[in-house]
């Protein structure tokens, strides 16, 4: 089931009669009593209705009929891979996900009867797009076995083989779908960045060039350019770089799914939340006023590419810490908001002023209830859970707001090099990475963010520590034991170790190969080799390489 554009509640669809054809409107049947009993109802007629909500968007329907389908045919594929699939649209991620290995164990009876590889491999995207790699390969394997000169089958076989770092396996599987069809960008592309990856920089300059020069597709070709911008920076080609990144940047805006999405909406949503959050509701509720005894949340958040990553994995090799990867349990939160304040969706500060304070507890508490559904391993008794989010930091009125006590790591690094980092970086469409495929965007977006930060931490209630990126990377221990000051935790020596654990963990960032190897200092002051096209867009960096102490041009890393 591919990602639906949107989900469609609303009010249109639950006015309709329900498709359970019980005589009731969809609001008073299916939407709210989550699935009447419909024992009559065929099996292939629910997975025909399941489809019909996937169709019309419909998430909490389709996981009904899903489940109805799954019912009758409790080891069926197709049905458990679509209830799989809506769940995780709904952010149940640790059932949806349940349901989608369940579905691989049953697809690979199926497949070896049928030989058939069409939901093997669709049902491998699936699982790679929610991290489950070792499903994925173990699907895309089997495919293999089926269909041996699959291309897609190879394709996708070395690309979740680059996403756990395993290059050198990844590169025959590249290299004979690129043989099958040499026409292919996407295939080509594939190659060049497992040749990048393996250290073949000269090959995969040339092969990126390739693409870019046939350009056979927008999407293609603007990825190659964008990859290319790597190779060309680790060959110490920076203009050249620079140009590659513009050029990238420059078809990534002509792409629909960029085209039709918002620019301003982020900036409204930081500017709104600047005056949203005044002194006095910020002080609103303290911990007495909550009196849950609810464990004490920790938010590791900043702007993209200032290190959260890194500081995550790092933090995650600790015995007493449970961290998260990139999640929407905030996102969550303000959705509740939404729902029970009707506030708009770039103004929850609006919503949290109508808020009692039982509602407001109850929003304490779904969010650990959420925590512990998606983190099975987190024990209170035993765990701090430290919740990564980079851009979380939009949300800080909002986490201030509900959680007084928590402890805020807020990732700091020079502006210069976050800014570059973002240009040389691709990231999914959405309305908060939409203006990151522009160079000035990029540093309007950062001051933005950085600008709410100054703004609410003196006056918002929880204690917080800025934690700089070049101060991890020089000084590990010293810079874990401030973070570990905080969050009342001894010294772990695992921590030193942090990048074997990485090895095993899929993370979701454009860092995933970085932070599994051990730390290194050459992504410091990186910016310097580009300082002439920063001209464009000091000025909006100045005030905060100023505030946080980055005027001194020197941080050690650029030879």
């Amino acid at each position: 089931m591919k990602q639906p554009a949107h989900s469609n509640t609303g009010k249109t669809a639950r006015n309709e009669p329900c498709p359970c054809q019980s005589g009731k409107k969809y609001k008073a049947c299916c939407l709210n009593k989550q699935a009447t009993p419909t024992a009559e109802i065929p099996f292939a007629d629910a997975l025909n209705q399941a489809w019909l909500a996937v169709r019309q968007k419909d998430l909490m329907a389709a996981a009904h009929w899903f489940q109805e389908a799954v019912n009758r045919k409790p080891d069926h594929p197709e049905a458990l891979a679509g209830l799989g699939q809506a769940l995780c649209w709904q952010r149940r991620m640790r059932e949806g996900l349940g349901y989608l290995q369940k579905a691989a164990e049953q697809l690979e009876l199926h497949t070896q009867s049928k030989r058939d590889i069409r939901f093997v491999l669709e049902l491998a995207e699936q699982l790679h797009h929610w991290g489950d790699l070792k499903t994925s390969l173990q699907l895309t394997k089997l495919a293999l076995t089926i269909e041996p000169h699959n291309p897609v089958a190879l394709n996708n076989h070395a690309l979740y083989l680059v996403r756990i770092n395993r290059f050198e396996d990844a590169l025959p599987f590249a290299q004979q779908v690129c043989s099958l069809q040499p026409q292919d960008p996407t295939f080509q592309n594939t190659l060049a960045i497992v040749e990048a990856r393996s250290g073949d920089l000269t090959g995969a300059k040339a092969r990126f060039e390739k693409v870019i020069h046939a350009n056979r597709q927008l999407q293609q070709t603007a990825r190659a350019q964008q990859e290319l911008v790597s190779v060309l920076d680790r060959l110490g080609c920076y203009d050249e770089a620079f140009r590659a990144g513009m050029s990238a940047k420059a078809h990534y805006r002509q792409l629909p799914e960029m085209a039709k999405l918002d620019k301003q909406y982020v900036f409204k949503t930081i500017a709104n939340n600047k005056v949203g959050y005044p002194v006095s509701l910020l002080t609103r509720w303290s911990v007495d006023d909550f009196a849950d005894a609810l464990p004490t949340p920790v938010f590791l958040m900043g702007f993209l590419r200032s290190g959260t990553t890194l500081t995550e994995q790092i933090l995650s090799a600790h015995p007493d810490i449970i961290s998260s990867d990139e999640n929407d349990l905030i996102y969550g939160l303000t959705q509740h908001i939404k729902q029970l304040t009707h506030c708009p969706a770039d103004h929850i500060a609006l919503g949290m002023q109508q808020l009692s304070l039982q509602q407001a507890r109850e929003l304490r508490q779904l969010y650990w209830q959420r925590v512990g559904q998606e983190y099975q391993t987190f024990d209170a008794t035993k765990h701090c859970f430290i919740n990564k989010v980079a851009l979380n930091s939009i949300e800080i009125g909002l986490i201030a707001c509900l959680f007084p006590e928590a402890r805020i790591l807020f990732a700091l690094r020079d502006p210069r090099d976050v800014c570059l980092s973002c240009f040389q970086q691709t990231f999914l469409p959405s309305l908060i990475t939409v203006n990151l495929a522009d160079w000035r965007s990029i540093a309007e977006q950062y001051a933005a963010v950085m600008d709410l930060w100054l703004t609410i931490k003196p006056i918002m209630q929880p204690c917080y520590l800025e934690l700089r990126y070049e101060d991890t990377v020089k000084d590990l221990r010293g810079s874990m034991t401030e973070v570990l000051d905080l969050l009342s935790l001894p010294w772990s020596e695992q921590i030193n170790q942090f990048h074997e654990k990485a090895k095993t963990r899929y993370i979701a960032t454009p860092s995933f190969a970085d932070v599994s190897m051990p730390i290194y200092n050459r992504a410091l002051a990186r910016w310097q080799h580009y300082q002439e096209h920063f001209q464009t867009i000091q000025s909006l960096l100045d005030p905060y390489i100023r505030t946080f102490g980055y005027q001194d041009d020197d941080h050690g890393g650029v030879s």
